[in-house]
């Protein structure tokens, strides 16, 4: 897990420049645990062993759904283009609802078009993040606009990896990526980030994460 946890330590670290740069989310947030702690997670859902290493040893911090009956969740702003909400392990089933799960009121019936090893880790405009969990090094796909999961990312380290890449952008180019007017994508952002994320990702999946946050 060295590979995941070095991706992780990157992403914490620029998640947090970003933050401290602008004054944003504290306590709401991905952090270390100061001492790895077994997650609480709901029988039915299954975890790779890159999750169970997430989970263990990070923490979705959100003080302000303590004592209510919001998911806890981590956020994870990408200037002003994107803003990502990671649940916290112990919410992990409800997260599921629409998606592996169905229906109005419990109980709940499974999708027969979902895949039960695919694992909504996160969403953005209420479109999900989905970790596989059974395959090696826990691939990452997203959905959007209720299409077909495409995968974004050959494993979860790549994922955060990547997310590194754009926050750390997003902070050179003082958060502002995209245009005021057109609310398009700066080009000078994305001529800096789709090198790295292609070096990173390939061609074929930078185009599929870069779709999936609304960057083009």
């Amino acid at each position: 897990m060295q590979k995941l946890d070095a991706a992780l330590q990157q992403f914490v670290e620029q998640q947090d420049l970003y933050n401290e740069a602008y004054g944003l989310f504290k306590q709401h947030d991905l952090r270390p645990r100061e001492q790895p702690n077994q997650p609480e997670v709901d029988k039915r859902i299954p975890l790779s062993p890159e999750l169970v290493y997430l989970y263990t040893h990070y923490e979705m911090r959100d003080t302000k759904a303590e004592g209510t009956l919001k998911m806890k969740s981590a956020a994870v702003e990408i200037g002003d283009a994107a803003l990502l909400s990671f649940v916290a392990p112990e919410h992990l089933h409800r997260q599921q609802q629409g998606y592996r799960w169905i229906g109005m009121n419990e109980p709940y019936v499974e999708s027969p078009s979902w895949k039960a090893n695919h694992v909504v880790i996160a969403n953005f405009n209420d479109d999900p993040l989905i970790v596989d969990t059974s395959e090696a090094n826990s691939p990452v796909y997203a959905a959007f606009e209720g299409g077909e999961p495409r995968r974004i990312a050959d494993s979860l380290s790549a994922l955060f990896t990547a997310l590194a890449i754009l926050i750390e952008a997003a902070r050179a180019y003082g958060g502002e990526v995209k245009d005021e007017e057109t609310y398009e994508t700066k080009p000078e952002y994305l001529e800096h980030i789709e090198p790295l994320l292609i070096a990173l990702l390939g061609p074929e999946y930078t185009a599929h994460l870069v779709e999936y946050l609304s960057l083009r």
